[in-house]
This record gives structure tokens, sequence and C-alpha cells, in this order.
């Protein structure tokens, strides 16, 4: 199974990720979009992973958890990888709440290379190169301001499928630490 650990998008945050999914498919432009129900900000990923290691993500999950306090993100503006004039991932960024993320991150044992950048994926490019219009749609795009609660953090398993991935919660932590 491929797996990774995340904060899960409520139904306001999945909303406000359509409607700005809406707005940018005007533009034209070829992106696999994530359907706004998978929404999520991802905090370690996996990767391939057997079924027997369960019990040992729970435990860290749990642990992890039990360390951290419910908190707020607030989704701001649209951001890309590689950058807004090249955009191969195009993401919702944080305002606020970036760094109680940075933290659980830490705590489930995220150890990469890179640093982590708190964000939530809207689509991913399927050609070479980005058209002006849809740059300038990227660009033009208002940051939300939505304030959103974390109460909890989700182990999803990720299968391929015929749109892209799909996605299922194998197990689920409450945030119960003291603030």
């Amino acid at each position: 199974m491929r797996l990774f650990i995340a904060a899960a998008a409520d139904v306001e945050a999945q909303d406000a990720a359509a409607a700005v999914i809406m707005r940018l498919r005007r533009a034209p432009e070829a992106y696999r979009w994530v359907d706004p129900r998978d929404m999520h900000v991802t905090l370690r990923f996996l990767g391939e992973t057997t079924e027997d290691k369960l019990p040992e993500i729970s435990t860290l999950m749990c642990r992890a958890s039990s360390q951290t306090a419910p908190f707020e993100l607030v989704y701001g503006g649209v951001g890309a990888f590689d950058s807004l004039d090249d955009p191969r991932v195009v993401w919702l960024g944080l305002e606020k709440g970036a760094a109680p993320m940075e933290r659980l991150a830490g705590l489930l044992g995220r150890e990469e290379p890179r640093p982590y950048a708190a964000h939530m994926t809207l689509g991913r490019r399927r050609g070479d190169a980005s058209a002006p219009e849809f740059i300038a749609a990227l660009k033009a795009e208002p940051a939300l301001g939505l304030r959103r609660p974390v109460t909890k953090i989700s182990l999803y398993a990720s299968r391929p499928a015929p749109f892209g991935h799909a996605y299922e919660v194998l197990l689920e932590a409450d945030l119960t630490g003291a603030a």
C-alpha cells in the first residue's frame, strides 16, 4: 500500500478549493485536478508500506496526536511548484498554521532533504508548459483567508485509479495535547 499521513480538509475547505479550481478551469490548460473530497495537507509521506506496519504507524500517530493540541489553519493564496511562472503543481498555501503543521510532521518522523512546505494540492500539470492565460489566472486568484480547525490526523492509502489516485482513510487520531 502507498501511504501518507495528513490533515484532511473539512467541507468548507473542500468547497473553497473546488471554487478555486472552477475559476482556474476557465483558463486554457491541461491539469489533472484533485477531487475536492480528497483535499488534505500532507504531514508525512510513507510510500509503499506493508500492512503489518499499520500497528506501528497507529502508535506513531497516537503519540504525535497526544502531544499536539487542536489548532487553526488559515488557507491563503494560490501558489505553485516550480513557480507561478512555471506551475507544475498548483496548490493553496497557508497564511497561518504552518508552524504547528511542521511540528506535527516532525513528531510523525518526517525526514526529507527538502524543507516542509504545508500546502493543499489542487492539481498537477499534464503537459510541458502552461499557457500565459493560465499563469495570469493563477496570479489573479485572491487569497482565501479561510480559517479552519485541525482536530485530527488521518492515515491515507493511495491507490491508482482511472482518474489519478483514489484515497482511503485507514486510521485517524484526534489531537488531544494541551494548548
